[in-house]
């Protein structure tokens, strides 16, 4: 048989495998970290842009995604799935400093809410010189008050 008759067969097998695997270990995190009050949206789009500065070097890269949302009181879990279908991994941010119900969170440092959109600023840990900006678009006014509610403490 040919080699390359198996390489359309292997990528296939890897994104059902990889989608398998990224959807029992959403349902996990989901089961493992909910508050009683915790609220989830589904199929929100949005891009995750990461700008990279240091000495000499400039890289910034863009990913579409779409995003299921699992908002607690004190953080969100953020499940995108590049050029929505490719599930990648959690992202789960913190808005304080209460550290309860969350798995390895980043901080989230700045955020902006407008009419039907959302950005959500942070700077990894891990990454220096690294700001990662979430834009959430196309929220409806539920929506955008849901994140206004969490993330300014509205009633």
């Amino acid at each position: 048989m040919d080699p390359f008759f198996y390489l359309p067969l292997a990528g296939l097998a890897f994104f059902i495998i990889s989608g398998v695997y990224f959807y029992i270990g959403k349902d996990k995190i989901i089961k493992k970290y909910m508050q009683p009050d915790a609220v989830k949206l589904n199929k929100v789009n949005g891009t995750i842009v990461t700008v990279t500065k240091g000495g000499l070097s400039y890289r910034k890269r863009l990913q579409w995604c779409s995003f299921e949302i699992f908002m607690n009181q004190n953080s969100m879990f953020l499940f995108p799935k590049d050029f929505y279908i490719i599930p990648r991994n959690c992202v789960n941010l913190r808005f304080g400093s209460d550290r309860r119900n969350t798995k390895n969170p980043e901080v989230l440092r700045e955020f902006h809410i407008y009419d039907n959109y959302v950005e959500l600023i942070l700077y990894p840990d891990h990454m220096l010189n690294t700001k990662r900006t979430i834009s959430l678009t196309g929220l409806n006014q539920e929506e955008v008050l849901l994140f206004r509610k969490a993330l300014i403490k509205e009633a």
